[in-house]
């Protein structure tokens, strides 16, 4: 959000006081700590001309975890998923529309178990 906020050349201050909050809401929105209300949300698609999934889409966790791994590294979770290697380095060019696609949950289960993080936590963005 904070990067539509930027193309319109628009402070913090400035998106509050044309959307009707406060500057605080903003930058928590920004940050991810908060969930707006509908009518926020409306506010905000009309302010950046973006539908709600284009300000609000956040990437997959998993593709934050996978991206820092080294080849080795992948491929040893590659051995305690028992999923093939290219199928798990595939994982770090996918949205979660097609992530839920193409892995079935226990595999998700299962790299998320070999990624150390919760298979709840895996499809939110990571700060």
């Amino acid at each position: 959000m904070k990067d539509f906020r930027e193309e319109l050349g628009l402070t913090q201050q400035q998106l509050a006081d044309e959307v009707g909050v406060s500057r605080q809401t903003i930058y928590y929105l920004e940050k991810g700590d908060y969930n707006p209300s509908l009518t926020l949300s409306f506010k905000l698609t009309e302010t950046f001309g973006k539908s709600l999934d284009t300000i609000f889409y956040q990437e997959p966790i998993i593709k934050d975890l996978l991206g820092r791994k080294t080849l080795d590294e992948i491929e040893k979770i590659s051995e305690e998923t028992g999923i093939n290697t290219e199928r798990i380095i595939k994982l770090k060019n996918l949205n979660e529309e097609e992530l839920l696609k193409i892995f079935n949950e226990k595999e998700l289960h299962n790299i998320s178990k070999a990624l150390g993080v919760d298979f709840d936590t895996l499809f939110i963005k990571e700060d």
